[in-house]
């Protein structure tokens, strides 16, 4: 996991402004450097839906949250305009989820982002589990 207190202080007030949303979703940073981040969390009971499966919102919140901080490493911020997710494969109660998310594109104005949820086994395998697109829409330089 990422050293907390090596993150920049923007990313550092970033995180505390979305607590709430790093706990509800129990998200944990694993790397953020530019451009790039990767979060992991466990599916919590409370997402799992009558099927047994894990509620889609949260594969597409992993990696929105990830956007944001990606683009946060890059220096800037911005907001969700647009995020299209497909799902892959179904996830459970407790299992292990890990994303990975990539700036693809950046312009003054709007910034196109790549992800990728997957469901990591007990020996560290992953499984593709959901993978999107997202267009943010830049507000401002962070540094």
């Amino acid at each position: 996991m990422v050293d907390l207190d090596s993150l920049s202080e923007e990313i550092q007030s970033g995180l505390v402004a979305d607590q709430g949303i790093m706990e509800t979703f129990g998200l944990e940073m694993v790397t953020i450097d530019q451009g790039v981040c990767e979060l992991t969390c466990d599916v919590p009971d409370e997402l799992i839906n009558a099927k047994g499966f894990a509620h889609g919102s949260i594969a597409f919140a992993v990696m929105d949250t990830a956007c944001a901080y990606a683009l946060r490493s890059a220096g800037v911020s911005g907001v969700t305009i647009h995020g299209d997710t497909h799902f892959v494969r179904g996830a459970g109660a407790g299992d292990r989820l890990f994303a990975r998310v990539e700036i693809v594109s950046r312009s003054h104005r709007l910034a196109t982002l790549r992800g990728e949820t997957f469901l990591v086994g007990p020996d560290d395998e992953r499984q593709l589990s959901a993978h999107g697109s997202f267009v943010f829409k830049l507000r401002s330089q962070t540094n």
